[in-house]
C-alpha cells in the first residue's frame, strides 16, 4: 500500500456517500432523511502495510457491501451505535471486533469508529513467525476478543497505532516495521486461538495462482462458489487449478473451501455470546453444511471438540 494521509468532511448529506465511496468503493452508504444538523468526517493514514481509518457520521445511516479487499482489520467503537451483520450473523461491536472479509450490512447512529487494518498477506507471513510456548501458532477464528483484558489491551494498541500515524508520515522503516509487528502480535494475542500447524506456510510459498485462488475463497466463502469461478479469479484453467492445489496444498480447491468455512463456523460459535443467538444447526447451514451430523464430524476432526461444546464455551 502506498503511504497516504487524507481527511474528507462535509455537512451536506448528499455529499457523504460519494466521499465514503472514494475510500471504500464497494460500500454503499445510505443516510436517513432528517432536518437535524449533519456532519460526516472520514480520515485515513497509511504507512506501508498498515492503515488506520476514523469515521464519524451524525444521525442514522446504513451501508452494505465489502470494504477494502486484502485487509485484516479490527474496529473499536468510540461512541454511538454500529451494528454489523454478515451471512445472517451479527457481530458484537460493544467491544473491539474483527471486521468480516465477507460483504456485510451495517446500521449506525451517531457513530464514531476507528479501524486498524493490516495487509493480509504480510500479516499472515508475520503471524507464522509467532508460536505459543508449546509451539502452536495462533489464528484469527473469532470476531471478538478472547477476554475483557484482551479487549482493553487491543483498545490501548489501536490508540497507539492511530496516534502514531496521525502525527505525520512514518518515514523511518524501522519504526514502520516495529509498529506493524506490534499490531500483529497484539491482534493475535487479543483475538487469536492457538491451533496446530496448518498449510499457511504452504499457501505463502505457493505460486501466485494458488494465492489468488485462496484469497478468492476466503473473500467469497459465505456465497455459492464453483471451481470455474475460482479458476477465473486465479487466471488459470479449472484443470490447472486442481493440479496446483493438489501439488502445493495437498487438497482440492473445494476441500480448502470446506476448511475455510469450518473456521468461519467456529468463529461464529465462539462469538455467539455477544451476538444474534445461534444454534449449531443454524451456524452449519449458514456456512453451507446442510447435514448437521456431517458438519459435527468434520468440525470435531478439525478442532478436536464437538460444535456444541464450542457453543457452550462462548
Amino acid at each position: 500500500m502506498a503511504d497516504d494521509r487524507f481527511t474528507v468532511a462535509t455537512q451536506r448529506r448528499e455529499e457523504a456517500p460519494a466521499l465514503l465511496a472514494r475510500s471504500f468503493p464497494g460500500l454503499e452508504l445510505r443516510l436517513e432523511k432528517s432536518d437535524a444538523p449533519f456532519a460526516f468526517r472520514h480520515s485515513t493514514a497509511t504507512a506501508g502495510s498498515l492503515v488506520v481509518d476514523e469515521l464519524q457520521v451524525s444521525g442514522g445511516a446504513s451501508a452494505h457491501g465489502a470494504t477494502r479487499f486484502g485487509l485484516i482489520a479490527a474496529g473499536v467503537l468510540v461512541s454511538g451505535r454500529f451494528d454489523v451483520e454478515y451471512a445472517r450473523h451479527r457481530i458484537d461491536t460493544s467491544r473491539p471486533f474483527l471486521r468480516p472479509a465477507e460483504p456485510a450490512s451495517v446500521r449506525m447512529r451517531d457513530v464514531h469508529l476507528r479501524m486498524v487494518g493490516f495487509e493480509a498477506e504480510r500479516f499472515r507471513a508475520a503471524a507464522d513467525r509467532y508460536t505459543d510456548g508449546d509451539g502452536r501458532r495462533r489464528r484469527l477464528l473469532r470476531t471478538r476478543p478472547i477476554s475483557d483484558d484482551a479487549a482493553a489491551a487491543w483498545r490501548w494498541t489501536a490508540d497507539r497505532i492511530h496516534d502514531t500515524l496521525r502525527e505525520g508520515p512514518v518515514l523511518n522503516p524501522i519504526v514502520r516495521d516495529e509498529l506493524f509487528d506490534l499490531g500483529v502480535r497484539m491482534l493475535l494475542a487479543c483475538f487469536g486461538e492457538p491451533v496446530a500447524a496448518t498449510a499457511a506456510a504452504d499457501v505463502r510459498s505457493a505460486p501466485t495462482a494458488v494465492r489468488r485462488a485462496v484469497a478468492y475463497l476466503e473473500e467469497h466463502a459465505s456465497g455459492a462458489i464453483t471451481v470455474p469461478d475460482v479458476a477465473a479469479a486465479a487466471r488459470v484453467s479449472p484443470r490447472s487449478l486442481q493440479a496446483l492445489f493438489r501439488r502445493h496444498l495437498g487438497v482440492t480447491p473445494l476441500a480448502h473451501l470446506h476448511a475455510i468455512r469450518l473456521d468461519a463456523a467456529r468463529r461464529d460459535l465462539l462469538g455467539a455470546a455477544g451476538s444474534t443467538p445461534s444454534t449449531v444447526h443454524e451456524v452449519a447451514a449458514r456456512w453451507g453444511f446442510g447435514n448437521s451430523g456431517r458438519f459435527a464430524r468434520l468440525y470435531s476432526e478439525r478442532f478436536g471438540e464437538r460444535p456444541s461444546e464450542t457453543l457452550r464455551l462462548s
